[in-house]
């Protein structure tokens, strides 16, 4: 079975005596990933490739090269050549793993948005192959166009017309209304369950991220990378007198994905219960244990470290198995995420209600969720239509939002910072 590995990665030069030598003025690549086959050979067009896709963020390299790893797996135990393409299409590769990736979806082996992704990550890698010499057949695929409706950023609809290969695999869920990564929002009662619980066993940190989450949308790799400067470097919403503004992506140091610049729509309530927290004795003491570039960091683990993937992903499995305890079994799938989608449907409800027309809730809510195309703001669109949000949930957030005395400030549970 094919590995994939991280290596670091140096750009060497020869000198003048024919040695290799360290490039002193370029800098080590970390965690580059790279395949390789189960008898110790490297891939070397698929590592080259990966090589060739730094320019995009390593989280999205690593991912393309995982659905690379499975596939070569899969040449291994067939078999086969990733260059094996005779005449008959039926017995090309390819093809050949198109219909393995479509029967592990139909056994469940695999979800239809892996399916979908995995074979894109191959066509793409191929189509790199092709076009940098690493194939000699002319032909793999037939190409087709197909148009893709899109608003721009100011809101006009238009129509692209772009390249898709017959081999690709529609993303057919059993589900429709699912929203972002196939999750659905937490009900009202069970938001007030898991905050309350964190909140009861001195989860600060994760309360308040989940707080944040819940009502900015924001991704758990934006929270966990906010800092000091974040609170500090808020602007008014032009629209609301409640909302704070708090800019990530570039050029600030707030990671978003596919690194899109924006503003996080933060009530002022929530921004006040970030700031009291970014000064309690709790988060002084992990300040006083991190390096000097982790200081500004809003959210520390205990040993001062910022949260990565792993340690994330970790305390949230922590969290599951404590709830599964306490009875909560209605968590046992709970995944981060479902924060924004929640937000997101409660957004896109009060986006539709406030704003004259559905074009200028889609470019808002975009915005405000940083979605790189509207495909992924439609759904929440479909998601209210085919399941009204219940009254009681729109009023709330739209307290938060607009500030109405009716409990507006305790909405957003304060956290009692006395250890």
């Amino acid at each position: 079975m094919a590995v994939l590995e991280r290596i670091n990665f140096m750009k060497m030069d020869r000198d003048p005596s024919g040695e290799w030598i360290h490039d002193s003025s370029k800098k080590t690549l970390k965690g580059l990933p790279q395949i390789f086959f189960d008898n110790g050979e490297p891939w070397a067009a698929a590592n080259l490739y990966a090589f060739s896709k730094l320019n995009i963020s390593i989280k999205t390299v690593l991912s393309n090269m995982s659905h690379l790893k499975a596939y070569a797996s899969w040449l291994e135990a067939k078999q086969l050549d990733w260059r094996h393409f005779p005449n008959k299409k039926r017995d090309r590769c390819l093809f050949r793993y198109r219909g393995n990736l479509i029967d592990q979806r139909t056994t469940g082996a695999i979800s239809p948005s892996t399916t979908t992704n995995r074979m894109n990550a191959i066509i793409h890698f191929y189509r790199w192959a092709k076009a940098n010499g690493h194939i000699e057949r002319q032909k793999l695929w037939e190409d087709r166009t197909k148009a893709v409706r899109f608003y721009t950023t100011a809101g006009f609809a238009r129509t692209l017309a772009v390249l898709s290969s017959e081999l690709s695999i529609p993303n057919r869920k059993c589900n429709s209304t699912n929203l972002e990564d196939g999750l659905i929002p937490l009900t009202l009662a069970n938001r007030d369950i898991l905050l309350h619980f964190l909140d009861d066993h001195g989860m600060k940190e994760l309360y308040m991220m989940m707080l944040v989450g819940f009502y900015t949308g924001a991704r758990s790799e934006t929270i966990r990378t906010l800092r000091l400067s974040s609170l500090e470097n808020t602007v008014d919403d032009p629209l609301t007198s409640e909302i704070k503004r708090i800019p990530v992506g570039p050029p600030t140091k707030v990671k978003t994905k596919f690194n899109v610049s924006g503003s996080l729509l933060m009530p002022k309530p929530l921004l006040h219960q970030l700031e009291i927290y970014s000064t309690d004795i709790r988060r002084l003491t992990r300040q006083a244990k991190s390096s000097r570039e982790n200081t500004t960091l809003l959210f520390l683990t205990n040993r001062g470290n910022p949260y990565s993937d792993t340690s994330f992903t970790k305390l949230l499995s922590r969290l599951r198995y404590q709830l599964k305890d306490a009875g909560y079994s209605q968590f046992d799938d709970f995944k981060f995420h479902q924060t924004r989608a929640t937000y997101g449907t409660h957004l896109m409800k009060f986006a539709m209600d406030e704003l004259p027309n559905q074009t200028d809730a889609i470019v808002f809510v975009r915005d405000a969720m940083l979605h790189k195309n509207e495909a992924t703001t439609w759904k929440y669109i479909k998601f209210i239509e085919n399941q009204p949000i219940k009254e009681k949930l729109a009023d709330e957030f739209f307290n938060v939002y607009t500030g109405k005395p009716v409990d507006a400030q305790n909405l957003i549970k304060k956290v009692v910072l006395d250890d």
